[in-house]
């Protein structure tokens, strides 16, 4: 039927056959109306199937076509406002899902090309199980490493605040580096190859310094894995005495306090060498009383081994903190105090190792020799400083190299034992065991 059909014969047409013009887009309601002979009745039988079929179109529709065609067919009717806020709404979710997938596959690609530029909490929040697991077999890593990754705590001591703190006849072993150097990395590293490879008891003194703290950084690493640590918020000094030996050896127990120096001090050097101000106030009460300690140690009787800690990727990274000050620029101001007060390596050191952390970016066949040569480029001040000192005084001075393992998301570390091993033997070959003396020697022979 034709428009011309519907306008003419309009008195003839029911109500059903009226809509389904309107449907068939050949007349329109208010063409009919201008008739004059589109009754009241029957405009509004019309009316009920319009809504109805309205409502039915509304209702049935339950993906973003049919409620584009529901908008097409009704472009006024009851239900637009809610067609269009679900068309939008699916379209969200598409944008949503469109997102995450791409974010996955470039989270995917970046990996492959660097295992760590997310942290496990970022790879959880957008890979899904199977993917994970694949990655994981891929990495020959546990799934459940990354998985049941909570940040480690570390539960920080008392420290030294009088020379009575600080117990006599052991070995005081200082670990030197600015923050993120990678001396806690190193240490938890080191105490949990002395907990695994050899005999550890507590310090035979009346003040267990430290001793919550070492066992956390023991309990970071079991079996061969570690949970590495953050940053913590407030960079702790901790004065951690022991007493070690290895495994049947019990007559050769050697006493040592391990001093992981708080790497904000470096700031302290910074301001004494340079006179400027860069310590906040909030921070500069814990500094200086780090520093106070530090001195503390620095004169005390005991015998001294000191080991400072480059992170090799910092300085090739070029990397600065908020001060804009790199660790080179913090290393060789504390040149300054180490200079003019020589007291340092004159009374009682022993030996003066400076390690490269992060050595397994080191490129080249000959490590050691990069090293030194990196060392030599960067830290030349510095490194003098340290050398001469050691020469003038007669203390053994060596560079090392270490690495924690094979570190995945910044977070998860497949130890290599190797370096840790490396420096608890030196400590076995520097330091004499407590019941080593020449009268029982004589004694025995």
């Amino acid at each position: 039927m034709e428009n011309k059909n519907y306008i003419a014969g309009i008195e003839d047409l029911t109500a059903e056959q009226i809509v389904d013009g309107i449907f068939g887009s050949i007349v329109t309601f208010e063409e009919l109306k201008k008739t004059g002979q589109f009754g009241f009745d029957k405009q509004k039988s019309v009316k009920a199937l319009l809504k109805k079929k309205d409502d039915d179109a509304f209702a049935t529709a339950n993906s973003l076509v049919e409620w584009q065609n529901y908008l097409s067919v009704f472009p006024t009717g009851n239900h637009v406002n809610e067609a269009q806020k679900n068309i939008q709404q699916i379209q969200n979710e598409e944008d949503a899902k469109k997102r995450r997938r791409e974010d996955r596959e470039k989270m995917l690609r970046e990996i492959k090309e660097d295992i760590n530029e997310y942290t496990p909490d970022e790879i959880i929040a957008k890979l899904n199980g199977e993917d994970l697991d694949d990655l994981c077999k891929e990495l020959g890593i546990d799934y459940h490493l990354i998985k049941n990754y909570t940040e480690p705590p570390l539960i920080f001591n008392d420290i030294p605040q009088l020379e009575s703190d600080i117990p006599a006849g052991y070995t005081d072993v200082f670990f030197w580096g600015i923050p993120s150097s990678g001396k806690t990395c190193a240490l938890s590293a080191i105490f949990s190859t002395i907990k695994k490879d050899y005999s550890m008891e507590a310090p035979d003194c009346a003040k267990k310094f430290g001793a919550t703290y070492r066992d956390s950084l023991i309990n970071i690493s079991k079996n061969n894995y570690g949970y590495l640590p953050g940053r913590t918020n407030q960079d702790r000094t901790q004065y951690m005495p022991f007493q070690f030996y290895r495994r049947g050896e019990k007559n050769k127990q050697r006493k040592i306090s391990f001093f992981e120096l708080s790497g904000e001090v470096f700031k302290y050097f910074y301001e004494e060498a340079n006179h400027s101000h860069i310590i906040d106030d909030y921070n500069r009460e814990d500094i200086e009383k780090s520093f106070r300690t530090l001195k503390l140690l620095l004169k005390s009787d005991n015998q001294k081994i000191h080991y400072f800690f480059i992170d090799y990727n910092q300085e090739t990274k070029h990397t600065a903190d908020c001060n804009g000050l790199t660790q080179s620029n913090y290393l060789e101001a504390a040149t300054t105090y180490f200079r003019d007060n020589n007291e340092i390596f004159r009374k009682k050191t022993d030996a003066v190792y400076v390690v490269v952390t992060k050595s397994d970016e080191i490129r080249g066949n000959d490590r050691a020799t990069n090293a030194k040569l990196f060392l030599n480029d960067n830290f030349g001040s510095f490194m003098d400083v340290l050398k001469n000192q050691c020469e003038k005084y007669s203390v053994v001075f060596k560079v090392k190299l270490f690495s924690i393992g094979d570190v995945y998301f910044k977070r998860i570390c497949k130890i290599n034992r190797a370096y840790s091993t490396d420096i608890i033997n030196d400590l076995l070959n520097r330091v004499k065991p407590v019941n080593d003396n020449w009268f029982k020697n004589i004694l025995n022979s």
